[in-house]
């Protein structure tokens, strides 16, 4: 197989284009694509380099040969691991995740690896629904889809206005430093929607007027606040009755 080595060549410019396509998502990494893979993700383009060919052997799909250097300038990482694959971006709506008794809203979270990360403990407490305000950073850039360690294909993924979210049929709480009481497993009763802000800011006040109750993690130590994928994953743990 001939391998692809001059960035004047179409699937080298189609690889860099889908970088910016809202409609797929590049994956990179025998790890991200072998999960994608066993979730019955099917890929679009794929690329491997010859040493990975020789070290791995031929992949079970179809794919190209590309350059080292032709897939670093690809990757999004200092150090892909020779594997390179584009698929369908996952698309879901409101009407899809009003079933579930437990959803996460991630209101204007702004570090892709925590949203990475609460998206990885949402799939692993058992939690399919995510609703992603308009703020918030995108759970399907590099940074989100290595942090969640490909469980953004696990759980289905929403974006949504406070209009929206408050006609769920779903209890919402919103976990906020200011809030009236602390969080128990005893508060979570029927559908219910955990809500946690922004790391600086907190939940916004479009989000606060439509929130049924607000909750708060007792603390006892001197910190004032906790990192929101740890709360976001003590809260989760709490519904699950492990805490």
């Amino acid at each position: 197989m001939e391998i692809i080595t001059s960035r004047q060549n179409s699937v080298f410019k189609t690889f860099m284009e889908t970088r910016k396509n809202q409609d797929f998502v590049l994956l990179e990494g025998r790890r991200l694509v072998e999960d994608a893979l066993s979730r019955g993700i099917k890929p679009k383009l794929s690329a491997i380099t010859p040493e990975y060919e020789k070290t791995y052997g031929k992949p079970a799909f179809p794919y190209l040969l590309i350059s080292d250097k032709l897939l670093n300038n690809i990757a999004d990482t200092s150090t892909p691991q020779g594997i390179l694959m584009v698929v369908d971006r996952p698309k879901a709506s409101l009407s899809d995740i009003k079933m579930f008794d437990e959803l996460i809203i991630l209101d204007g979270v702004q570090d892709p690896g925590n949203v990475g990360t609460i998206i990885r403990t949402a799939e692993a407490f058992g939690i399919q629904g995510i609703i992603i305000t308009k703020e918030c950073a995108s759970p399907f850039s590099q940074k989100a889809i290595r942090s969640s360690m490909g469980s953004c294909f696990g759980v289905k993924i929403v974006h949504a206005s406070a209009d929206e979210i408050k006609n769920l049929p779903h209890t919402i709480f919103s976990f906020d430093l200011g809030g009236k009481e602390p969080f128990s497993r005893a508060l979570f009763k029927g559908k219910i929607a955990l809500c946690f802000g922004q790391e600086g800011s907190g939940i916004s006040k479009e989000i606060l007027k439509i929130s049924h109750k607000r909750i708060y993690i007792p603390m006892k130590g001197h910190t004032e606040s906790l990192n929101v994928a740890v709360s976001a994953g003590i809260a989760m743990a709490c519904v699950r009755g492990i805490l």
